[in-house]
């Protein structure tokens, strides 16, 4: 709302300082801003993440969420900001955001990516990964779909040594088509470790370098 009532205010003030033309000036400037703030910056800080320039991602993520239209816009740059944290390895900074925000006015989606965060926190820095996967399973009954909570979820399945079941949600993660290049190298990496761990060293051999050729 605020953002809305700038952009109309900003064309306004600046017809009574420079004349009526100004009106229209303003009202050009306000929708390029607009456009920008709704459709360039989200996707470049998503496409800034998918590549794993996560400060980059972080820094979008901050305006999106200073500028944010709705309480469910900021709640999504937030969210996505922690994930930026945790992927680069500020957990301390992602596990106070994540803490910092009431699960219960979350939506669904929203409180699957909460728990996802906290889990990949949470098997980062090497807690309890049963606990971390109870968070997980939670977060994959929200939202079975999304590849990157299901990696989550294998994630935390090799660590408590169910690798098996870790195999199978991997091999899963594939089944909606391609991956992001920087999830799919992922995906690999945690299945040559599973197969490391089964004594299967040709296919760990195998999916480490097909780590190694998406990473590239």
């Amino acid at each position: 709302m605020g953002w809305t009532v700038g952009c109309l205010a900003a064309p306004m003030l600046l017809g009574v300082m420079f004349g009526p033309r100004w009106i229209a000036v303003g009202l050009l400037i306000g929708v390029l801003a607009t456009l920008w703030l709704m459709l360039w910056l989200p996707r470049s800080a998503h496409r800034a993440f998918s590549t794993a320039r996560f400060e980059r991602a972080a820094r979008r993520y901050r305006i999106l969420a200073a500028f944010a239209f709705s309480g469910a816009r900021e709640r999504a740059a937030l969210l996505s900001r922690a994930g930026c944290d945790v992927a680069a390895g500020r957990l301390e900074r992602a596990e106070a955001a994540l803490a910092a925000i009431d699960p219960a006015t979350l939506e669904t989606s929203e409180r699957a990516v909460w728990l996802n965060n906290r889990a990949c926190a949470a098997l980062d820095a090497g807690r309890d990964p049963t606990a971390a996967l109870a968070v997980a399973d939670e977060a994959i009954g929200l939202r079975p779909d999304v590849p990157a909570i299901q990696h989550t979820r294998a994630r935390a399945l090799l660590a408590v040594g169910r690798l098996d079941d870790a195999i199978a949600v991997l091999d899963a993660m594939r089944a909606g088509g391609e991956l992001a290049p920087q999830l799919e190298a992922e995906r690999c990496r945690e299945l040559a470790t599973a197969w490391d761990r089964k004594g299967q060293a040709d296919y760990a051999s195998d999916y480490r370098e097909r780590a190694r050729l998406v990473a590239r």
